[in-house]
């Protein structure tokens, strides 16, 4: 699928102000609690950047049951594509999960790579012109990746 640039920039807004994986920190520690999983957090240092991303997965039989993230001082492009990638890995198994990432991470280094059945991730394709922005994408792609695969 083929986005404009306006209609690029409206999916990577609305992600933003309408995050339906994004959990204040007060109930990501609360679901983390009451889960007994404990989240995970990171941080972006590149560059002067000061995102902060906290993430939650409850995996049920090698199946991401929930995912969510608070992410309250991140950026825009941080906190949209946490809320698009985590909303295509939710419900999905680790080798599903394994292979939207990989795809993801292709795109990001401007390689090969196939996420037809997860369109939204390409409106970040042309991220590659903007490598500032590469780090904020790349700390919510390492986040994920590290949760479910260390």
């Amino acid at each position: 699928m083929f986005y404009s640039v306006n209609d690029r920039r409206k999916i990577i807004l609305d992600n933003f102000k309408n995050p339906t994986k994004q959990l204040s920190l007060t109930d990501l520690k609360e679901l983390s609690e009451k889960w007994k999983i404990p989240f995970l957090t990171f941080r972006n240092l590149e560059d002067g950047c000061g995102d902060t991303l906290h993430l939650l997965v409850r995996l049920e039989n090698s199946r991401i049951e929930k995912i969510y993230f608070a992410g309250q001082k991140s950026c825009l492009i941080t906190v949209s594509s946490s809320n698009i990638l985590c909303s295509y890995l939710e419900g999905k198994n680790r080798e599903t999960s394994q292979k939207i990432i990989t795809n993801f991470q292709s795109m990001l280094r401007g390689e090969k790579y196939c996420l037809d059945d997860y369109p939204l991730l390409k409106v970040f394709s042309d991220i590659t012109n903007f490598a500032h922005r590469l780090g904020c994408i790349n700390l919510v792609v390492k986040a994920v990746a590290s949760n479910l695969y260390s």
